[in-house]
């Protein structure tokens, strides 16, 4: 009889142990399994810009052209399904005074997506590659830019001037401005172990029903959320290797000290912001206001984070407003 139950203690045990390797063998292969491939909708730029492709140093980037005259170059922000759409109901309407550039950054969009750890540092030296390669000649481009990727743009204008001859940016952030500093310890710490992330990438953080809330929650009227950015966000998170970009971010990577490049910056800045309660808040866009030399800064009332979704409109109006040649900036205008 002990020596039965001997046994049987040692089938138990090995038992477990082989279900317990097979659970983690199986979780392993989900969370590692490749990403949905799915086409990304049409939409994602206007019909009529032409799509291109440029190869830079950390990939190639796929961006949307339309128009001549000065370069307008659009940059997005950076958040998961992030991509050159979010500014495609805006920048259409500059393609007759100006030449309309809209990239998908590295790590987005249609864009190159790589399994590396980039900086903010990184993200500027893109955004100077590519402006080196598609502006050549005496006149450098007008930056319009929103969250992160509005923080790449001072960052590349503290770094590069020549590049440079205007930003327009709504809400820029330097990541941790934007609330990223304060993610729960357990996203900080998925960001750093490579499957588990990427099982809650795939599984959790990517799938239609959490982009559209996590949307809805940046829209400042829930009703302006159409099913097409929720469509369009959703297949740019589920693309192969989307998740990386995200890594990065969550992981603290793409921080930086954004009111320290704010105020070494030569040229001429308007800050657009909403008015309503959020982050970036109004406060810290009049901090940046202050610490710059010429900047002013224009407020929208009604619009969040995603007002060039949710009001394209207006943020097309003052941008019109903003890009006419006899307007002067000097600082404390408003």
């Amino acid at each position: 009889m002990k020596i039965f139950r001997r046994e049987s203690k040692k089938l138990v045990g090995v038992g477990l142990g082989a279900g317990l390797a097979g659970a983690l063998a199986f979780a392993l292969k989900y969370a590692l399994r490749p990403a949905r491939k799915s086409l990304l909708p049409e939409s994602i730029s206007p019909a009529v810009f032409a799509t291109k492709v440029l190869h830079t140093t950390l990939g190639h980037v796929i961006y949307h052209e339309a128009g001549s005259g000065q370069p307008l170059l659009f940059v997005h922000s950076v958040f998961l399904g992030g991509s050159s759409f979010e500014w495609s109901k805006v920048y259409p309407e500059f393609a007759g005074r100006f030449r309309v550039l809209a990239p998908d950054l590295i790590g987005f969009g249609e864009s190159q997506r790589p399994a590396a750890r980039f900086a903010a540092a990184d993200y500027a030296r893109m955004l100077a590659e590519f402006i080196r390669a598609t502006c050549p000649g005496d006149q450098p481009p007008i930056l319009v830019g929103s969250g992160l990727g509005a923080g790449f743009c001072i960052y590349l204008a503290s770094q590069h001037p020549e590049l440079v001859s205007r930003l327009i940016l709504h809400m820029p952030t330097g990541a941790r401005e934007f609330g990223f500093g304060r993610l729960r310890r357990s996203t900080r710490l998925a960001a750093h172990l490579e499957a588990l992330q990427r099982f809650l990438y795939l599984n959790y953080q990517s799938t239609r029903e959490a982009v559209r809330n996590w949307l809805a929650a940046g829209f400042v009227d829930a009703s302006r959320l159409t099913d097409e950015v929720v469509e369009v966000f959703t297949t740019c998170a589920q693309q192969s290797g989307a998740e990386y970009a995200i890594r990065n971010l969550h992981a603290g990577r793409l921080e930086f000290d954004l009111e320290a490049r704010m105020s070494s910056l030569k040229a001429p800045v308007t800050l657009i912001w909403g008015s309503e309660p959020g982050q970036p808040s109004l406060e810290f866009g009049e901090r940046l206001q202050n610490a710059a030399t010429h900047c002013n800064l224009v407020v929208i009332p009604r619009v969040g984070a995603f007002a060039p979704l949710e009001d394209p409109a207006a943020l097309s109006a003052i941008l019109a407003e903003q890009l006419d040649p006899t307007l002067r900036l000097l600082h404390g205008d408003g």
